[in-house]
């Protein structure tokens, strides 16, 4: 056998699937107490592939009724982190909990459950609702059409291209949500700025609430919007027609964009608040 024969053989052992379970429609995949990264997307089959990213044990699946755990595989001496690579329908409902795990996740319909202590998490092209908390990790989200909830306690959190109801904070990060389309944001930030562009919808509530940072808040310019903006110590700054002789520290300035439309509240405690019109 020629040298580079062997090295083909040992390439796709070293590629070779670990595990692969079938899967019905109602199971779950869960995973838990794992530490490392893990990268999961979506295929066309009703199952669940678990790869090794580095050609060594990674993990394996274990089946509990509805449910399937990824969990750690059998080593000798000490355990080393996952680095794994894995394919799920996208019909499945993830749920994911860790101490210390970079997640990346794209195309899956089902719901989408995060809770991580550290570690970046992605999510890509979701249809289900996507539900991420991390207290040490960048949050991304991007193309999610089901909703977000999503928490940082020490990390920036992004939005793109989100829709559905969106409930964001951040502890000491900034906030962006760009091109949004929701007709229920609700977002607070405790030490970071926030920017938001998107169309606002009629009947639509959409609340900024800022302690220690700035916020931006660009829309069309043919915005229809009930506007409340409030700042202790800060300016307010308008792109639109609005008439500002005097902000007073801590009371609120209320005025009409259009029609009225939708609902906007902006209070900032120790910043600046821009409205802006979206280019």
């Amino acid at each position: 056998m020629s040298v580079y024969a062997a090295a083909m053989i040992m390439l796709a052992s070293a590629q070779a699937a670990d595990t692969v379970v079938e899967v019905a429609r109602g199971d779950r995949l869960v995973i838990e107490q794992l530490t490392g990264s893990v990268v999961i997307t979506s295929w066309d089959r009703d199952a669940v592939e678990v790869r090794s990213a580095d050609g060594g044990p990674a993990a394996g699946v274990q089946r509990t009724g509805g449910e399937v755990r990824l969990v750690r595989a059998a080593t000798r001496g000490r355990p080393r982190s996952l680095d794994a690579a894995v394919r799920v329908p996208r019909w499945i409902a993830l749920e994911v909990g860790s101490p210390s795990l970079d997640v990346s996740i794209a195309g899956v319909a089902g719901s989408i459950r995060v809770q991580n202590v550290s570690g970046d998490v992605r999510v890509e092209d979701a249809d289900g609702y996507v539900d991420v908390r991390s207290i040490r990790g960048e949050i991304v989200v991007v193309d999610a059409r089901g909703g977000v909830r999503a928490s940082s306690q020490a990390d920036d959190v992004t939005l793109r291209r989100a829709s559905g109801p969106l409930e964001i904070h951040s502890v000491n990060g900034d906030i962006v949500l760009e091109d949004v389309q929701s007709g229920s944001v609700r977002v607070e930030a405790l030490d970071g700025d926030v920017f938001f562009s998107g169309a606002l919808t009629a009947g639509g509530e959409y609340g900024f609430n800022v302690h220690d940072g700035d916020a931006t808040i660009a829309v069309p310019a043919s915005v229809s919007a009930r506007v409340r903006v409030s700042t202790f110590d800060g300016d307010f700054e308008s792109e639109f027609p609005v008439r500002v002789e005097r902000l007073s520290a801590g009371r609120p300035l209320e005025f009409v964009l259009g029609d009225g439309g939708a609902t906007l509240r902006i209070e900032v405690f120790d910043g600046e608040i821009r409205l802006v019109q979206r280019r």
